[in-house]
């Protein structure tokens, strides 16, 4: 394996990491895409979750997410008049679904080549797709009802974003030289 990025190895460079990240998460999260009725949008942070996810340690992509998606949420909130219930479901939901990840991740070591991807990194992308559609569905049914909350399992969509992140971390992987970041 390469040699690991000098500035990622310091902890100023790890920390001036974070916010960073949190800054194009929160970015990406901005970024909508509409979506047909009763759907209202979908936005570009699974791209981030998922690969942050792989590439960094647990708490450290929990903690980016569950920031990011409170200060964007929060912005879309506001600007579009969403129940502000929505912020920290989408902190929790979306951070918990990054943890996840990388935890599932570093289950065990599994051969991806010099900078490729593992077939348990796919598998934890998945799996993160499921916990947030069942996440939001089941907050949606606690507080809007099991008719509306329908609506919510729409969010495994969200898995269309997995091949875009598989080739973020394959570049990221080959750009930085690095399999981990964190």
């Amino acid at each position: 394996m390469p040699e690991k990025l000098h500035w990622l190895e310091r902890r100023s460079g790890r920390i001036a990491f974070i916010p960073v990240m949190i800054a194009l998460t929160t970015v990406a999260n901005l970024v909508m895409v509409p979506m047909p009725q009763p759907l209202a949008e979908y936005d570009l942070s699974p791209v981030l979750i998922y690969a942050l996810g792989v590439l960094l340690d647990p708490l450290i992509a929990g903690l980016i997410i569950t920031v990011a998606q409170g200060i964007g949420t929060t912005i879309k909130a506001l600007n579009f008049g969403w129940p502000l219930v929505f912020i920290p479901g989408a902190m929790g939901v979306r951070g918990i679904e990054a943890a996840l990840i990388s935890w599932i991740c570093r289950l065990r070591k599994e051969a991806t080549g010099e900078y490729g991807i593992s077939r348990l990194e796919v598998m934890a992308m998945i799996v993160g797709v499921v916990w947030e559609t069942l996440g939001f569905t089941v907050a949606d049914v606690i507080l809007f009802g099991p008719g509306m909350a329908a609506i919510t399992l729409l969010t495994v969509v969200d898995a269309v974003f997995i091949p875009v992140a598989i080739t973020v971390v394959v570049v990221l992987r080959r750009v930085l030289r690095v399999h981990r970041i964190g």
